[in-house]
């Protein structure tokens, strides 16, 4: 408690023990401590928090456990204000927003860094005294002794700022009524106001201007600065005779203005322009004076011109044209551009000359160096010394003739407008040419404030969109193409629509007679470049070897030629027209092979460099895709109608996507549609619906229109082994294969019973014969009555041939019942068992099968009962005396095989060729001839059972088939 008494004050400069009694004194203390900013508040507050308690000690006698809860509440209250202070005297200080504070006699006795920045060494003069003519307004708002908001204009030491000043109350250091301020920055007001296509001027009560936006810098030709501080009369005045003082009449006006004014920019002209203002309030019913709108009245009326040019134009050149006059009531010229750039901003072509010089705009595509491209950058663009524009910016385009016609009709000034596309590059550009005018940075903003770079660019887009359109119109017609001819008239007309071109021709690559042959040719002008001109002959040819299309197929390449009267650049340009100035052929390839030439000309230089041979190395590309896909598709056509089989192609869920003629007649207009949907049962549905191979299914299809008729087909399906999934469906209506059938099997019966029959007659012919010779002569009659009953016995055969052959012809045709196991051998000795006894004593068996037991095999026995018949018959049939002998060897080889060997003596197969004078020889080899005819059938039959049949040198057979595994049939 004594240390408490014997603590002394800890106020600056005065540690005496009553320097903390008066409220001043306390004031002083922590103002002054806090603007020093050495201590936070709650330090500084310490001294007099020590002061209370070393009071409560010595006046009073408290303990201090006594003042400790004396002082609890109140110091923990004091330690939560400071904290709050704290933080917000430190974000004020540290602020961007200039800050100060003021003694009650307007003194800034406070400013934090911001403030100092914008204004140093500002401490202690007046506030007011910093706001020029608005200074007895601050001092108003200061004086107020409540929140005031005002805009101000403050001079610092490099410009004046416009601000907006909150002012608020803030007792100062000695108690009296003092104040805070701070200054917000209304840049971001400005630019809004900078960014308005009218001018805005503000001005106070008493019409002095204070505001000026760019655009009426730019009109009235004064700077911001000059402005300032002069008279509204000075720029604005009526425009008749009525009054002048403008500026009293509008003052007046609670609600707003407007009327029309002569405007007095700084080069003496006189301006009619459209006004409107209304008063400018600081506060509520506290007017500061008047903000005023204007336009020129010229570009009011251009504007609003504008404003209706896309709705009442669709075509873009007149879309184009429309603005361009409209600029020219506002901006004088006496020639204007509007072009564009290519990709990489290294070309510009001029899509509309307005109005058209008298001399000839030749060239297409100018060279854009990389100077031109950063002059536009900078956003100067303009220049009135044209001539030497082009020396230092262009001079590769020099000479061009373009270039020289402008210069030699003296124009001399140009104002350009760049006009952006998405990403930042140039896509366009509007110039103004002048011969008189001078364009300055005024004509560029008035040229910018018009609006105009949309209304170009909606043009410019419609152009693109259009030709983008018709080049898909093109490529759709040239895939619909009915001919070569067509193909080539559809390239001539459609890519001088689509892409500009003046003029196209199409050569065909003619080998056989070694010529280029003109098919198709076009101008979309009245330039004298057709080569079939009037009085030419019909056909127009050239020499695969000669001129430029000579050289394009050579090289197998786009070549340009900027110029064809250069002739040692000009690829041996054969000129066929007048106005040809510049050419581009472009090779058109089929399968890898150049069949077509696209011939470009112009009656222009330069005229196809840069993009267009871009756009002609993408149209080429097209080209030789569509004729890709329509060769494919011919020779797909073509393969598919020589199927026999209705042939239909499905995509991978199982739609017709392509048929052939067959295909056509049993399913109709089938495109597009689903195959399964032809399906008649539900399972034909199930099978039409699914993929992969398959082979000889029995199907039924419902076709036609209603009431439908119902098909039963066999269908095949395979996979097509493309990237899409696609398959292949072959289909054979049975009744069609039937009624083929029969049709065949007629035509061959008729064929084999008029060649089979034969055989006996011609045999039995030659023995009767024989017979008749033999008549003559009494010793020989025992040998006439042997040759009679061979006769008969022959002519027996006859009778027997049309059963033989009717099973020959069922052999022949594919089997439609399901194939069973049998005894092959059993098959074979049956057969023997019924031929005559003379034959079954010919014949003579050899069995080399160790084992007896069944010998299986798959197939038929009717089929092989025939091919065994058939095949003894035969070989019978070839004996030439009754003592000759057929062996027949029955073997099993390897791989579980059965070989039936059938063979005569070799000295019967190497007979010499018949006697000319013995009728029974001629008969016989006639009728060998004749019986060797069933050799076919008994080949197929055998190859009916998977095996085979060998010709033993004329002299047999043997037979070759596959054994089965399983068990004899019980």
């Amino acid at each position: 408690m004594e240390e408490l008494r014997a603590t002394p004050s800890l106020v600056s400069g005065d540690r005496g023990p009553h320097s903390l009694m008066s409220e001043q004194g306390i004031r002083r203390h922590v103002i002054g401590a806090l603007r020093g900013r050495q201590t936070s508040l709650t330090t500084a507050l310490q001294p007099l928090v020590q002061e209370q308690a070393r009071m409560l000690v010595s006046e009073f006698g408290f303990d201090a456990q006594t003042v400790g809860k004396i002082l609890q509440s109140q110091n923990t209250m004091l330690s939560v204000l400071s904290d709050r202070y704290d933080a917000l005297d430190e974000a004020a200080h540290y602020s961007e927003i200039p800050f100060v504070e003021l003694a009650h006699d307007g003194r800034i006795v406070y400013s934090n860094a911001a403030f100092d920045k914008l204004l140093p060494g500002r401490r202690g003069v007046p506030f007011s005294g910093l706001f020029g003519s608005r200074a007895a307004d601050v001092w108003m708002a200061l004086r107020a002794n409540h929140n005031s908001s005002l805009r101000a204009d403050i001079q610092t030491n490099d410009m004046v700022r416009q601000v907006r000043v909150e002012i608020g109350p803030l007792r100062d250091e000695d108690g009296m009524p003092g104040n805070y301020a701070l200054l917000l920055d209304q840049s971001a007001e400005q630019s809004r106001l900078d960014a308005l296509q009218d001018g805005v001027l503000r001005t106070d009560l008493i019409g002095k201007i204070r505001f000026a936006n760019e655009r009426a810098v730019q009109v009235l030709g004064f700077s911001e600065s000059e402005l300032r501080e002069m008279p509204l009369s000075q720029v604005f005045g009526p425009d008749d005779e009525g009054t002048t003082n403008l500026f009293g009449e509008w003052i007046t006006k609670q609600t707003g203005f407007s009327g029309f004014v002569r405007l007095r920019p700084k080069d003496g002209r006189s301006i009619l322009a459209r006004v409107s203002g209304t008063p400018y309030m600081e506060a509520p019913n506290s007017s500061a004076g008047l903000l005023v709108l204007f336009a020129p009245l010229a570009e009011d009326r251009a504007r609003q011109e504008l404003k209706t040019i896309l709705a009442e134009h669709d075509d873009p050149q007149e879309i184009i044209e429309a603005t361009l006059q409209a600029i020219g009531k506002v901006i004088p010229f006496e020639m204007s551009t509007f072009g564009v750039y290519s990709d990489l901003n290294d070309f510009w072509r001029a899509l509309t000359i307005f109005p058209k010089p008298s001399w000839e705009w030749s060239t297409r595509w100018f060279k854009v160096p990389p100077g031109v491209i950063e002059w536009l950058e900078q956003g100067k663009t303009w220049d009135n010394n044209l001539a030497a524009f082009v020396e230092s910016r262009n001079p590769e385009e020099k000479d061009n003739p373009v270039s020289k016609a402008i210069i030699a009709d003296k124009f001399e000034s140009m104002l350009v407008l760049p006009i952006r596309k998405a990403g930042g590059r140039f896509g366009s550009s509007l110039a103004l040419l002048s011969r008189k005018h001078k364009y300055t940075p005024a004509d560029l903003r008035t040229l910018q404030n018009l609006g105009v770079e949309e209304i170009l660019q909606a043009a410019d887009a419609a152009m693109e969109h259009a030709q983008a359109r018709a080049l898909r119109k093109l490529k759709d017609d040239l895939n619909k193409a009915p001919s070569a001819r067509a193909i080539a008239e559809l390239l001539a007309t459609g890519t001088t629509q689509c892409l500009g071109w003046e003029y196209v021709g199409v050569f065909r690559i003619d080998r056989l007679r070694g010529k280029f042959v003109l098919v198709a040719e076009h101008v979309k002008n009245d330039r004298n470049l057709l080569v079939k001109a009037a009085g030419r002959k019909a056909e127009y040819t050239q020499e695969l070897s000669s001129g430029m299309l000579g050289s394009c197929l050579a090289e197998r390449n786009i070549l340009v030629v900027p110029d064809v009267s250069d002739t040692e650049r000009n690829y041996g340009f054969i000129k066929t027209a007048p106005d040809q100035r510049s050419a581009m052929t472009v090779p058109l390839l089929v399968n890898g092979k150049i069949e077509l030439i696209l011939d470009m000309e112009s009656s222009e230089l330069n005229a196809f460099r840069g993009p267009d041979r871009d756009a002609a190395s993408g149209l080429a590309a097209d080209c030789e895709q569509i004729f890709a896909a329509r060769w494919h598709e011919a020779i797909e056509h073509a393969l598919m109608n020589r199927i026999e089989q209705a042939a239909v192609i499905v995509d991978a869920v199982g739609t017709i996507c392509h048929i052939n003629g067959a295909a056509a007649n049993i399913f109709g207009r089938a495109r597009d549609k689903k195959l399964s949907t032809f399906g008649a049962r539900h399972e034909d549905t199930a099978q039409l619906s699914e993929s992969g191979i398959q082979h000889r299914l029995r199907l039924h299809l419902t076709i036609g229109d209603a009431p439908r008729t119902e098909l039963t087909v066999l269908a095949s399906r395979e996979p097509l082994n493309d990237d899409y999934g696609h398959q292949l469906w072959l289909f054979t209506s049975l009744a069609d294969q039937s009624r083929e059938s029969d049709w065949g099997y007629l035509e061959e019966t008729v064929t084999s019973v008029a060649r089979e029959t034969r055989a006996p007659l011609l045999m039995a012919d030659g023995l009767l014969r024989g017979a008749a010779s033999l008549l003559s002569k009494p010793e020989l009659m025992q040998n006439c009555a042997g040759l009679l009953e061979q006769a008969a016995n022959h002519l027996l055969k006859a009778d027997l041939t049309f059963e033989r052959l009717s099973e020959r012809l069922v052999v022949q045709q594919t089997p439609q019942e399901v194939p069973e196991l049998f005894d092959a051998l059993e098959v074979l000795y049956h057969e023997v068992e019924g031929l005559p006894v003379e034959d079954r004593d010919a014949i003579h068996f050899v069995d080399e099968i160790a084992t007896r037991r069944p010998l299986l095999v798959k197939g038929w026995t009717k089929r092989l009962s025939f091919a065994f018949r058939s095949a003894l018959s035969s070989l019978l049939s070839l004996r030439i005396t009754p003592n000759d002998k057929l062996t027949v060897t029955i073997a099993e080889r390897p791989q579980h095989h059965l070989s039936v060997s059938m063979r005569l003596p070799a000295m019967i197969a190497d007979t010499l060729a018949p006697s000319a004078a013995d009728p029974i020889e001629q008969s016989q080899h006639r009728a060998r001839q004749m019986a060797s005819v069933a050799v076919e059938a008994i080949r197929k039959a055998a190859e009916q059972h998977d095996g085979t049949l060998t010709d033993l040198d004329g002299a047999g057979f043997e037979f070759n088939l596959p054994l089965c595994a399983q068990e004899a049939p019980v």
